[in-house]
């Protein structure tokens, strides 16, 4: 056959040498002009308000609450405004600290635990997370969900609430991807889902949670 089509394969001879592995060439060095310094943190408070406003500009709701009196008022107000019925969250240091399972039970909000099915946390009004990191300069928290945090508590309730404590805030990404280097996974959150049409009409919270709180807690 190949006596007879020589053209054919010549083609395959072609081919074949295509495939064949290329030696990887050397990288070359980035120019100056792709190398960013890390960025520093601020004062305390400045990095606080920063991380707040780049959520707000990202259509989250904030606040920063102080003392467990503060943060009962503020609780109640954000069940009542949002309608919660139902809430799912992990055991955490900080919503003990907080009172938080009793503020749940005393506003009759039904508690779910973190190992429900998804379907019922699909329909669970509120989902409760503690920020691992946040990153003020994007507005963004890091939830590893290796800490006793599943990620679809922070992607299936309707209304989501971050818990961050000051000492969360770190100036730069790389310091966040370095806390969580060894974990399997982990979920960036920097606001609700945000969908445009071909009309431009912009639309939050069609894939996840349609309401999104920051609370700075100290």
């Amino acid at each position: 056959m190949s006596k007879e089509n020589p053209a054919r394969e010549e083609i395959f001879a072609r081919v074949r040498s295509a495939l064949k592995p290329v030696p990887a060439s050397p990288l070359s060095p980035l120019p100056p002009s792709a190398r960013f310094a890390p960025r520093r943190a601020e004062a305390l408070e400045k990095e606080i308000e920063r991380m707040l406003r780049e959520v707000e500009r990202l259509s989250g709701l904030t606040r920063k609450v102080r003392g467990r009196e503060e943060f009962a008022g503020a609780f109640g107000k954000l069940v009542k405004d949002e309608g919660v019925r139902t809430a799912v969250l992990s055991d955490h240091p900080l919503y003990r600290e907080y009172g938080l399972k009793d503020l749940l039970q005393g506003l009759e909000v039904e508690i779910l635990p973190p190992d429900s099915s998804r379907k019922r946390i699909a329909g669970c009004d509120l989902g409760i997370t503690v920020a691992d990191a946040a990153l003020p300069e994007t507005g963004t928290s890091l939830l590893r969900t290796t800490q006793g945090q599943p990620d679809f508590m922070s992607l299936l309730p309707r209304v989501h609430l971050v818990l961050v404590p000051p000492e969360a805030l770190l100036a730069d990404i790389h310091q966040a991807f370095s806390l969580a280097k060894d974990d399997r996974h982990f979920v960036l959150v920097s606001g609700c889902s945000r969908t445009a049409d071909i009309e431009k009409v912009l639309t939050l919270g069609v894939h996840g949670p349609k309401s999104f709180h920051v609370w700075i807690c100290s």
